[in-house]
């Protein structure tokens, strides 16, 4: 970069105001400054003389390994720092050297790959006329849509909260700037870009379509997600963030490094994860390898519950929490440590370690609703079992339901509730079969539910597929094994199975499969709220439409005129209700009449208009609302939610015609000679009159 910053020697002028402009201090609260030699050192109350990094009275300062205060250019952490003639660190500041100009950013750190006040700051931190360069700054992504950028593309969130980037090809970096407070939204779809740096707080790119990216540098707090159309790929993710807080990792990646203060929570799956700080890791997602290098010492890794990390290589001291499983754990330092939470494979550790973490068994097993202490031969049963189905269901897992395997409980949280029973029996049975080739001392199988059904004991001398597939086809009472596609998850939701394993020593372990439809009901209580914003949306006036509401699943139209057109529905934001319930996670509707009617992406208004009118049987659309009135109306909405989770719920449409104001026309156009009439007596009343026709006509007036 600069060939003096190593040796901290410049001529170097501070433009900025300074943050913290104090003049250096003789004494602070608990330790005291002192000056030897032509250098400051801060003694530490316990006499030593401070290293690396403090704070005092709100500024920073640094020292090297002697305790002499530094001041210039200094590296630390892979990032620049200057630090004034008072030992102070700058912030917000422009700094000249040799001839350029640097911007050093709120957080300390020398901006690179950054704009400020008409300049752009290159990878090597000097700055050069905007102007000058390839490189774009927009606030409006669409204005770039389908370009190719052979600079940086600078993309400002400050003033929208969501943006959207299409078909744009990027060769240098794609860089998310901010003000560090707006939680501003990229959502980059069917791109290709070199590289994605995040370098304000709070942002959110979310990656869509067929969008590729080499290299995502997150030096922010900040999440990277993907939505459910992602089909691309993503090479490398590296966290630079020197600021605490939380940074959420959502997009599945080959590589993802962090030197970083702030926690790291992955949610998707990983091949290598290297740690290169001390932080905290949630492992939310399997992570095939984790490496915890030598100045990543305290770094704690938590893993989630049904999550597996192939192998954790410890070059400095770490801690694993949670109820994940850990296959292998290199301890190559001590200081190592496991919870008891743990689940504990093999522990390999290097010749001059003399602590390590042991390997963590299940202590305890729930069979038959009794808890029973687990003997050796159960527990490499059950890890051998726990292992096959969790690689035979990692399909149903991104599909129809989230399979959870924890002790001897198998949980299928549905998500979709069309999703058929044959992936999952499928998986489970194969499961079976390869345990017992695996295992080798499995004695026989036996499935029931809870309504009373049994499929029968699976003696081991008969454990083949042809054998196994008969056994399911007795329990659910079907000719042919592909039946199992006609059987839904949710239409057996509600029933619980049992897995009865006898090993060879007459040991039994039991699994209990039980279905759950939180996911389901989440996505179903999402589309609600947004079928009642769209409603909100519509504009009354403009199709004589009464009032309009949603009573469950029952939509209520009201119109004040019968004779309303399907044509006048133009202005009534009911397409773009439609539209925007399309927009958001509703893939279609589909009407009933056969699924002949049918409205998805893409639609247009004249479309949708004609689609209705088709829908009426009417050739054109001057149909008149009056063909809905007593017609059978249902719509099915097909809906994915953020989760990917997947319902189709059945919508009754309700169409009335307000009766004050559709007097049919012979009431509307009474000629005077059906007024005329002659009453008995003076005071004769309506109620009085006995004429049915007369008071049929009086009562329409009346209304």
């Amino acid at each position: 970069m600069k060939s003096n910053k190593t040796k901290s020697v410049m001529t170097a002028l501070v433009v900025a105001t300074m943050v913290c402009t104090v003049a250096m201090p003789v004494k602070a609260a608990e330790a005291q400054w002192i000056k030897e030699n032509g250098s400051w050192s801060y003694k530490k109350e316990d006499g030593s003389k401070a290293k690396g990094w403090i704070k005092d009275n709100g500024c920073w300062y640094a020292f090297d390994d002697n305790g002499a205060m530094r001041t210039g250019w200094i590296a630390s952490n892979e990032h620049w720092y200057f630090m004034g003639e008072s030992g102070v660190m700058q912030s917000n500041a422009w700094v000249e050297d040799n001839g350029a100009r640097y911007f050093i950013k709120g957080t300390g750190v020398m901006a690179r790959d950054y704009v400020k006040d008409g300049y752009e700051l290159t990878s090597d931190g000097k700055a050069i006329l905007l102007a000058e360069t390839n490189s774009v700054v927009v606030t409006d992504p669409s204005a770039v849509e389908g370009q190719v950028i052979e600079g940086n593309l600078y993309v400002d969130v400050t003033t929208a909260k969501e943006l959207e980037l299409k078909g744009v090809t990027v060769k240098g970096k794609l860089v998310i700037i901010g003000d560090n407070q707006t939680a501003g939204k990229v959502t980059v779809t069917d791109s290709k870009i070199e590289a994605i740096s995040i370098q304000t707080r709070n942002a959110e790119v979310m990656l869509s379509g067929e969008t590729a990216v080499k290299e995502i540098v997150i030096e922010e707090t900040s999440a990277v997600t993907p939505d459910k159309n992602f089909k691309g790929e993503v090479g490398k993710i590296e966290v630079q963030s020197t600021t605490k807080g939380e940074i959420k990792i959502e997009v599945p990646a080959q590589e993802v490094s962090t030197r970083t203060y702030a926690s790291i929570d992955i949610q998707a799956p990983v091949e290598h994860l290297e740690v290169k700080r001390d932080t905290q890791v949630k492992v939310n997602a399997d992570v095939k390898n984790v490496v915890v290098t030598e100045s990543a010492k305290d770094t704690k890794v938590e893993i989630s519950k049904g999550n597996t990390v192939g192998t954790i290589v410890a070059d400095a001291p770490v801690k694993i929490e949670g109820s994940g499983t850990v296959n292998k754990i290199e301890a190559n330092v001590n200081g190592v440590q496991a919870s008891k939470d743990t689940i504990i494979k093999k522990v390999e550790a290097g010749k001059d370690v003399t602590e390590k973490p042991s390997v963590n068994k299940p202590s305890s097993s729930v069979t038959g609703g009794t808890t029973t202490s687990i003997s050796a031969e159960q527990t490499k049963f059950m890890a051998i079992f726990k292992d096959n189905l969790s690689e035979l269901t990692s399909t149903i897992m991104e599909n129809g339901a989230v399979i959870d395997i924890n002790g001897n409980s198998i949980t299928a949280d549905i998500k979709d509730d069309t999703m058929s029973l044959a992936p999952l029996g499928a998986s489970i049975l194969m499961s079976i079969i390869q345990t017992h080739q695996e295992y080798g001392n499995l004695s026989s199988v036996i499935i029931r539910d809870n309504q009373g059904k049994t499929s029968g004991e699976l003696n081991s001398a008969y454990f083949d597929e042809a054998t196994v597939l008969q056994l399911i086809k007795d329990l659910f009472n079907i000719d042919r094994i592909e039946d199992l596609g006609n059987i839904t998850l949710m239409g057996i939701s509600e029933n619980v199975y049992s897995f009865d394993f006898k090993l060879s020593n007459g040991e039994l372990v039991t699994y209990k499969l039980k279905f759950s439809t939180k996911l389901l009901d989440a996505a179903k209580a999402s589309l609600q709220k947004k079928v009642e914003e769209g409603i909100k949306t519509l504009r009354y006036e403009a199709l004589n439409l009464g009032t309009v509401h949603l009573d469950q699943q029952t939509i209520n139209f009201e119109f004040k005129d019968a004779e309303t057109k399907i044509s006048d529905m133009k202005d009534t934001k009911i397409y773009l209700m439609i539209y925007n319930l399309l927009e958001n996670g509703v893939d279609s509707f589909t009407f009933n009449d056969s699924g002949k009617t049918v409205i998805k992406m893409p639609l247009y208004k004249e479309q949708f208009l004609k689609l209705l009118a088709n829908y009426l049987g009417a050739n054109n659309t001057n149909v008149a609302v009056s063909e809905l009135l007593n017609k059978e109306i249902n719509v099915i909405l097909s809906y994915a939610d953020e989760a990917g989770t997947k319902v189709h719920v059945k919508y009754d449409v309700v169409v009335t015609v307000d009766s004050v104001e559709s007097v049919d026309n012979e009431s509307n156009n009474l000629n005077k000679e059906d007024l005329t009439f002659e009453l008995d007596k003076a005071d004769t009343t309506i109620d009085n009159v006995k004429n049915a026709e007369l008071v049929e006509v009086i009562d329409k007036i009346w209304e």
